[in-house]
């Protein structure tokens, strides 16, 4: 066993690439920085630094053992929480953060599933965008939180765990009478010209971001027009003819029935849908066995979406 207190220096001269570097951010002496990385890796029985007159860096091991210190510090984190609050958390609850359209079509069948396999398990779902969730997460408030995140791209929540749950592809939505409502895939390039109605997210949030890179990916800046809270209101301006949108599938598949739903022509757009957890739940663990019926309903429902485009692209043909 080692001191997890060290793990937070190894972490700081990593991150400033010297034990000089790393003592004064720390306001340590830089002999006491060497002193607890030479105790961590005797404890270890490895070697987790390379020292030279250029600075440190993290040998094979030290690298690994750096992918698991935001979720050993997480877990002792969380646990002084709930010691420090009397265990605020009631047992025989799991509580999941999640924003709207997750909520609506991912938990709800997962839940079910829950009921059947821990029949004595309570699920309370605290209704919260993805930023926010994260932070009742961190803070001990919630078990799990559902987040998206933009494939390629670093992740939107370093210091917590997260499982991929849904891939979810983003459609055009065109007013039922546009001039492309009867293809049954839609190139981003022919749409350059279109107003666009999308959320009012800011530009840093996943979805923004997927929006701007398929226009981009096309060659061209996109005329936002208009702005609106919620996926149903940005159909709802589809619908007048206000403009064109791109919406993601959990929010599509409450589609009206006078805009038209296709799928975009070549690149297809995509946000991940996952749940993130503080740290890694124990195997066989409550929370491990929720998070799996998670997973495993988001696949069932990928299954779903996929035979649905492919029956809606056979009445269009």
């Amino acid at each position: 066993m080692f001191d997890v207190r060290r793990l937070v220096v190894l972490q700081e001269i990593a991150r400033c690439g010297s034990l000089s570097a790393a003592a004064a951010a720390m306001n340590y002496t830089t002999s006491a920085v060497s002193q607890q990385v030479t105790a961590l890796e005797r404890d270890l029985g490895c070697t987790l630094l390379v020292r030279g007159p250029s600075g440190a860096r993290p040998t094979p091991a030290g690298s690994t053992l750096l992918e698991h210190v935001p979720a050993i510090l997480g877990a002792v984190a969380a646990a002084e929480r709930d010691l420090a609050n009397g265990t605020t958390r009631r047992p025989g609850v799991v509580r999941i953060a999640s924003f709207a359209s997750a909520a609506a079509v991912i938990l709800p069948p997962a839940i079910a599933r829950t009921r059947r396999v821990l029949p004595g398990l309570a699920i309370e779902l605290v209704a919260v965008d993805p930023d926010d969730g994260v932070e009742l997460l961190r803070n001990g408030d919630v078990d799990a939180a559902m987040v998206t995140e933009v494939p390629g791209e670093h992740t939107d929540f370093p210091g917590v765990t997260t499982l991929d749950v849904y891939d979810d592809e983003f459609f055009v939505v065109l007013p039922s009478g546009h001039r492309l409502a009867e293809r049954t895939e839609v190139p981003m390039v022919e749409l350059a010209r279109e107003n666009w109605v999308v959320s009012s997210q800011t530009g840093l949030c996943p979805d923004t971001r997927v929006f701007r890179n398929a226009c981009e990916r096309a060659g061209f800046e996109p005329k936002v027009s208009y702005r609106a809270e919620e996926y149903a209101t940005v159909q709802g301006f589809v619908a007048a003819g206000l403009g064109v949108s791109l919406v993601p599938s959990l929010a599509a598949s409450g589609a009206r029935t006078d805009v038209a739903v296709r799928r975009a022509a070549g690149h297809r757009p995509m946000r991940t849908v996952a749940i993130a957890t503080a740290a890694v739940p124990a195997p066989a663990s409550v929370l491990s066995t929720v998070i799996g019926l998670i997973a495993t309903a988001g696949k069932a429902i990928a299954a779903r979406t996929e035979c649905s485009v492919a029956a809606s692209a056979s009445s269009v043909a």
